[in-house]
């Protein structure tokens, strides 16, 4: 018997408001909550506009408590320096774990209004010189699990991982 594939749905806003918004609606769809969760970057943005940062650089301690907010998250080592930028520079992440038969409607709700293009906005970063990845990554994922973002099943604004396959 073929067992169940497991996905980690993911997606950023700008807004506090609408990343709650979407976990309520994720709730709604009878995820349960402890599937579901939202983390929320640096409260304040002192320039108010996730495209632009102050001229200090974060020091590696600072990304990997960054980092450390997302341990236990389920995507790849690679893009987690990725999504703990965004948080820093202000987003909110939310993570839901689903089923197969839930993957499509989840996918559907946060891939709405107020999510970020995750692309577009790290490539407008690059253009003004952040270099991504600065720090060493480790793995991070405390069930030893290995998930692989899907281009089939992502979206410009939402990523679909599929993981569960032991390291």
């Amino acid at each position: 018997m073929q067992q169940a594939r497991r996905w980690n749905v993911t997606a950023l806003f700008d807004s506090r408001k609408d990343a709650e918004d979407a976990v309520e609606r994720l709730i709604a769809m009878r995820i349960p909550k402890e599937r579901v969760r939202l983390a929320p970057g640096n409260e304040i943005d002192p320039k108010g506009d996730p495209d632009v940062w102050d001229e200090e650089v974060p020091t590696p301690q600072q990304r990997m408590g960054v980092l450390e907010s997302l341990r236990g998250l389920f995507f790849p080592d690679d893009e987690r320096f990725t999504y703990g930028e965004h948080l820093r520079r202000g987003c909110y992440l939310v993570s839901v774990e689903v089923t197969d038969a839930e993957h499509d409607r989840a996918l559907d709700i946060l891939d709405d209004e107020g999510t970020v293009d995750m692309d577009a906005r790290e490539d407008r970063w690059r253009a003004g010189g952040w270099s991504g990845p600065a720090v060493p990554l480790t793995a991070a994922n405390e069930d030893d699990t290995v998930w692989r973002r899907d281009p089939e099943r992502s979206r410009p604004r939402v990523r679909s991982y599929l993981g569960g396959t032991p390291r």
